[in-house]
């Protein structure tokens, strides 16, 4: 981590061709004038030091817009954001989340302002109400929902995965609840020849592919020989074609994550299910699930990844490498969005530099959608 305070060069003052130890005469006023100027100089130095070489650090503003309650600081209340989780944007703009304690997808604009009923995600079965988790926008003509297509796509903790096209309800396209499936994240991608979606299987600690009908398929390992046993796929993100997944620590249960100092990874994948490398491991991680490329000019350096924790609330910097580079803080301390879960940015129809973000806070018994920008 880059320190604060970065400590400024000595300068050396030495005498000049012109001053001789013989001029007995002026070497009283030789060593006067050096020290005069070394005084003025170790001034003008003191005053770079403060305003020159170590600007103020920048502040990271959080926005509250919607939430479930009041007392969470939103300008809006809408009671069916309980656990806000997911967050997928259509191109024409509005913010689609998932609601998971409420099996709900509510629909926003970016001032967090209802555009339209909540679509309802089903559990298992068709009856009764979903925990949808995941969520992405479908820009393919594949993955229809009989001979209608489908807009937008939802992974469950119930172990299923939902599609919208029309209504106010969701469908089941698969079912892999009673293969003990827990979906927690889900993303979509193109193998070069075929579209397919990659659910987050927390339980059986694995990525569950489907093809563009829906269809479970096998023959995509997503392996990595050197994730320590108890790790699994927390959520999944395509960015440049690649597959980025988060790796928490899982409960005994297998059903949550165990949070703490360092319980995270993340590995890069092929569409194909091949490991390109690890990108980044324990560290500042805390059962990390929001992932996203920052917008140019968020950050002190561009092309840089950001990670936030679910575990602690904190967002990371990465560069490309994987390296850490710091984290969004907030008056001298890390910003912390309890129960953070999804990041987005660089969203239609709204400012490039937002970075918006889902949470659920108090153990994900309230819901939270809201937005942080770069101060000053």
């Amino acid at each position: 981590m880059t320190p604060l305070f970065e400590q400024q060069p000595v300068i050396s003052i030495h005498p000049g061709p012109g001053y001789s130890k013989q001029t007995k005469g002026r070497s009283g006023i030789a060593i006067l004038s050096g020290a005069f100027i070394l005084l003025i100089l170790l001034i003008l130095n003191t005053g770079c030091h403060k305003t020159d070489n170590n600007p103020p650090p920048t502040n990271y503003l959080q926005t509250n817009l919607v939430a479930d309650v009041a007392g969470l600081g939103a300008t809006i209340i809408d009671s069916s954001l309980v656990n806000a989780w997911g967050i997928a944007v259509a191109p024409s703009g509005p913010f689609w989340l998932t609601a998971n304690h409420t099996g709900l997808s509510t629909i926003y604009d970016k001032n967090g302002v209802t555009l339209r009923p909540a679509v309802s995600i089903p559990a298992p079965g068709g009856s009764g109400i979903g925990a949808p988790t995941g969520i992405v926008f479908n820009s393919t003509t594949d993955f229809t929902i009989g001979d209608q297509p489908s807009r937008f796509i939802f992974a469950t903790e119930d172990g299923t995965i939902a599609a919208w096209g029309a209504g106010n309800a969701a469908t089941i396209m698969a079912d892999r609840s009673t293969a003990s499936a827990i979906y927690k994240g889900l993303a979509l991608a193109t193998d070069g020849a075929d579209n397919f979606l990659y659910a987050t299987n927390f339980f059986e600690g694995k990525i569950d592919v489907f093809d563009k009908a829906f269809h479970y398929v096998t023959g995509k390992p997503f392996m990595d020989p050197a994730m320590p046993a108890g790790f699994a796929p927390f959520n999944i993100r395509n960015i440049s074609g690649n597959l980025y997944v988060t790796y928490a620590k899982q409960k005994p249960d297998k059903h949550d994550d165990e949070a703490g100092a360092g319980n995270g990874y993340v590995d890069i994948f092929k569409p194909d299910g091949s490991l390109v490398k690890r990108f980044t491991s324990q560290g500042a991680l805390n059962s990390p699930w929001g992932i996203v490329p920052a917008t140019p000019g968020f950050w002190k350096v561009d092309n840089t990844i950001l990670i936030g924790n679910f575990g602690d609330g904190h967002i990371s910097v990465f560069d490309q490498d994987g390296k850490f580079l710091g984290q969004l803080m907030n008056g001298g301390t890390p910003l912390a969005i309890y129960g953070l879960w999804a990041l987005e940015n660089n969203v239609p129809m709204a400012d490039p530099n937002q970075l918006f973000f889902t949470a659920g806070p108090s153990e994900e018994t309230h819901g939270l959608f809201g937005y942080v920008v770069k101060g000053h």
